[in-house]
């Protein structure tokens, strides 16, 4: 995405992306210097400390069948490609048992009442090339919105994660 790990939000900013404050540490923008034509927003979790630590990214919310087709689809898209560049992963693709939204005609259905799930993780401990350019993980997940939309999500989880999580946590917990 043209961003590395532990940048401020400064140095972000010094490359022409526009950040718009979430609070606690989180930022949203909908262009980066190296950003995919299939994703359209990014969450940044930036701290102070540790810096760049987490980039989730979203495609547009997407029409699908009541089969989850087109959403499917898209995931796969976005499975293959990571596949090809980092190897080895680990898919889920379950629904819960005695679910009532068991059958294929009800898949997204299924997924929005998160009894279903689509998600595949790559990291080193399942056998994938990571690290590289400090990531650590890497996940692609379905959502339903409705059900008959969804969208796809991507999240990066650098080396510095478990830094900046506490860090998160901390603000978090500052006023309680």
């Amino acid at each position: 995405f043209g961003l590395n790990m532990g940048e401020t939000k400064k140095d972000i900013s010094n490359k022409g992306v526009s950040l718009k404050d979430d609070g606690n540490y989180w930022y949203t923008t909908e262009e980066l210097p190296k950003g995919n034509s299939k994703l359209t927003k990014y969450d940044l979790l930036i701290t102070p400390k540790a810096g760049l630590c987490r980039i989730i990214s979203h495609t547009d919310i997407m029409y699908s069948n009541s089969f989850g087709d087109q959403l499917i689809s898209e995931f796969k898209f976005f499975e293959e490609a990571l596949t090809k560049k980092y190897g080895v992963n680990k898919k889920y693709d379950f629904v819960k048992r005695d679910s009532i939204w068991n059958d294929t005609q009800y898949w997204m259905m299924g997924l929005l009442k998160q009894e279903r799930y689509l998600t595949v993780f790559w990291n080193k401990k399942d056998g994938s090339n990571l690290p590289q350019n400090n990531i650590k993980n890497i996940s692609v997940t379905a959502y339903a919105t409705s059900s008959n939309e969804g969208y796809i999500s991507l999240n990066y989880e650098f080396l510095n994660i478990n830094e900046c999580m506490s860090e998160y946590k901390e603000s978090s917990t500052d006023n309680i």
